[in-house]
């Protein structure tokens, strides 16, 4: 509602997020070997945000 992204600012380079997301995309396949989590702020997660904003704008119209 405020206008900011979604997932919160990323104090990491882009280059750092994209590394961040091709680990966690692709972390589930060896799970059972190696236990990975990613608890990296990034913006690649692969969903569609348009759908929390509608919502948003719906309840900012809704509040007036």
């Amino acid at each position: 509602k405020a206008g900011e992204p979604l997932y919160g600012q990323s104090r990491l380079s882009p280059h750092l997020q994209g590394v961040a997301a091709r680990q966690s995309r692709y972390s589930a396949l060896f799970f059972s070997t190696v236990p990975w989590f990613n608890f990296v702020n990034h913006n690649q997660h692969g969903v569609d945000t348009a759908k929390y904003y509608q919502q948003a704008e719906r309840e900012l119209e809704a509040e007036r």
